[in-house]
């Protein structure tokens, strides 16, 4: 008896939306999230890519996924994005979805007053942001997403910048001015966080965004040892995984042991000569500030 491809379960007909073939680079980060990414959302979606290493993801030779897929510039990635979906609307198909997949070029930087003129209007889109920390499809360069301090081909001297300039910018509260719906940080290492954020998150109607540290090569680690560096973000405090509802209802979502911290930079080339100690500050500013948010009480009706 002759059996077909998909009892066979060869891809692309096995039940994998994102399959072999892609080009990113070999121990790249970002492969294993985007591939949870199109298992949660499903077959019927629409990907808009802004310019990012996202577009050696989907070489143009062959297919390496079962969704549509529209590459597009920074300044308008999200906007043909929220057109998509009130495309969509109109015309009744509300089972599709739509997701504008950036990386933190796009959204911290050169695509911000798009992300932020579709959070205003409350598009019905969901965002991923891959934040390897830098513009690193270029070869590494300082993005406003990139930590102060941290080594990159760009990277001024640090007592060279304007102490206003040396901040990472903060997406997350940037966006929840606007109150928007939802928005999460997560990790490809925390693949079950990841899932019901995604799954949360699609259950919203509206603006939603997942924002995901990946670690990339570009930072100087072995290959193999993507998925650890990712991890030990997490342990160590580095990337916390915390999610915001309506703007300002915050509950954090993992309790890092905090590992300590050179465990995470000593894997990492980019941080050679770096202050630890100023890394350290900052990271206890900003978990003493998260903590404060999530333990407020907000009235039930209000979201």
């Amino acid at each position: 008896m002759r059996l077909t491809a998909s009892e066979l379960g060869i891809r692309p007909f096995s039940n994998d939306r994102y399959f072999g073939g892609h080009g990113a680079c070999p121990g790249c980060g970002a492969v294993s999230m985007l591939r949870q990414v199109m298992q949660a959302v499903g077959p019927k979606a629409y990907y808009f890519i802004l310019a990012s290493c996202a577009g050696s993801y989907f070489p143009g030779e062959f297919t390496v996924c079962d969704s549509s897929i529209v590459f597009t510039v920074y300044a308008a990635g999200f906007a043909e994005a929220e057109g998509m979906s009130q495309a969509l609307e109109l015309r009744g198909r509300t089972d599709e979805t739509v997701v504008a997949y950036s990386g933190d070029g796009g959204a911290f930087d050169i695509g911000l007053g798009g992300l932020s003129g579709i959070a205003e209007r409350n598009a019905n889109v969901l965002v991923v942001v891959n934040d390897n920390q830098g513009y690193q499809n270029t070869g590494g360069q300082q993005s406003g997403g990139t930590p102060r301090g941290i080594i990159t081909k760009s990277t001024q001297p640090f007592h060279q910048v304007p102490a206003a300039a040396r901040n990472r910018k903060d997406l997350l509260e940037i966006l929840a001015a606007h109150r928007v719906p939802y928005l999460a940080t997560a990790s490809a290492a925390f693949p079950r966080d990841l899932d019901a954020k995604l799954k949360t998150a699609l259950t919203c109607k509206g603006f939603k965004l997942v924002h995901v540290v990946t670690a990339c090569l570009n930072w100087g680690f072995e290959s193999r040892l993507a998925v650890r560096v990712a991890r030990l973000a997490a342990e160590t405090g580095f990337h916390p995984l915390y999610e915001i509802q309506g703007g300002r209802r915050y509950r954090i979502t993992y309790e890092p042991p905090f590992v300590p911290l050179e465990e995470f930079t000593r894997l990492q080339r980019r941080f050679q000569g770096f202050d630890l100690e100023l890394l350290k500050h900052d990271l206890a500013e900003r978990w003493e500030d998260l903590r404060y948010k999530a333990a407020r009480v907000w009235p039930a009706e209000v979201i």
